[in-house]
Order: structure tokens, then C-alpha cells, then sequence
């Protein structure tokens, strides 16, 4: 016969039971999957701040650019509202994507800002942009264009 060799368990081992290491486990998927959650919102969050930030340079740089070269300039709303594009002339001057799920609503008075070779803003209302998380207003006034931003 052959020898087999026998192991004999002790009553005082240390270890971890299956139902421990699933709650440790599951502890940490709640914890893991609730940081997850809540920097999926943030991002979202911080993207939204940051077209509003770069549309107000984009704004400011078409209106500088007519000035400096006297021509009108102008930002058409594209692609299904989704993204614009600064033109002069007929030139295409840069175009930008909104962020997902974001767009121009049509409630908005504006759909083109232009600038008169002097400057000031040939159009003014509101940009009404429409977002997961509701609607924000950016108000155009006449005159230097100036911007407000609302929630």
C-alpha cells in the first residue's frame, strides 16, 4: 500500500473564515465603487465649468481678432448645436466640440454671436445651453460684450 501522508489540522490555527473575507471584500466595493460614483459627477462638473470657461476666451478672442483686423467676426452654432465655429470672412478661424452631453437649446435667442469691425456685439439675448444636470444662461449684452453667466 502506499504511504500516505497524513496532516493533521490544529484547533489553534490562525486564519480568516469565507464569510470575513467576503465582508472585508464587500466593504471595499462599496467604498471603491461610492468614490467611483461621486468622481464620475465631479468630472462632469469640472468639464462643464470648463467650455463655459473657454467659450467666454473664444468669445473674447473673435472680438479682438475684429477689431484687430476690422472685419466682422462671427460664432455659428454646428452640428445638431453640439459645437461651434469662429469665422471671419469666410474663413474658418476654429471650430470646438461641446461636451457631451451638452447642447444649444432652441429656447435660445442666439444662435450666431457676431461682432461689428469696431467691436461691438452685433446681437444680443441669450446662449441657452441644455445639460444633465439642467439648464445654464449666458446672457450677451450690447454694446462690448459683455458676458453674465447664470445657473
Amino acid at each position: 500500500m502506499a504511504n500516505f501522508v497524513q496532516y493533521k489540522f490544529k484547533s489553534d490555527e490562525k486564519g480568516f473564515t469565507i464569510i470575513e473575507m467576503l465582508l472585508v471584500l464587500s466593504i471595499v466595493m462599496v467604498v471603491s465603487s461610492s468614490v467611483i460614483l461621486l468622481s464620475a459627477s465631479k468630472l462632469e462638473e469640472m468639464e462643464e465649468e470648463r467650455f463655459y470657461k473657454q467659450l467666454h476666451l473664444d468669445i473674447q478672442r473673435i472680438q479682438a481678432i475684429s477689431i484687430g483686423e476690422n472685419k466682422y467676426t462671427y460664432i455659428y452654432f454646428i452640428n445638431n448645436r453640439r459645437s461651434y465655429q469662429a469665422r471671419s470672412a469666410n474663413v474658418i478661424l476654429f471650430e470646438k466640440e461641446l461636451p457631451r452631453n451638452m447642447q444649444l437649446a432652441d429656447e435660445s435667442t442666439i444662435k450666431t454671436i457676431s461682432f461689428h469691425p469696431n467691436g461691438n456685439l452685433n446681437n444680443f439675448g441669450n446662449l441657452l445651453f441644455e445639460t444633465e444636470r439642467g439648464e445654464k444662461r449666458i446672457t450677451l449684452y450690447i454694446g462690448r460684450g459683455v458676458i453674465n453667466y447664470e445657473k
